[in-house]
């Protein structure tokens, strides 16, 4: 399973969602949704988006996303 781990990211950078918003221009609601789902119903995400969040957050791909082996 992968896991989006947004919440956690914004955490240890001190970051809200409604900055974030701003910085990247992905619509607040839906980084709500990708925090408040705990990162397990996100679905899809283009590499554009992936990029501008790294670019505000300062992170790497991998920061953001997991993978959880359900063995």
């Amino acid at each position: 399973m992968i896991k989006f781990t947004l919440e956690q990211v914004l955490k240890d950078k001190g970051m809200s969602m409604y900055a974030l918003a701003k910085k990247t221009g992905v619509r607040p609601n839906t980084i709500g949704q990708w925090v408040t789902d705990s990162g397990f119903e996100v679905k899809s995400i283009t590499i554009d988006t992936l990029e501008k969040i790294c670019v505000a957050l300062e992170c790497q791909p991998g920061d953001l996303i997991k993978f959880i082996d359900e063995k």
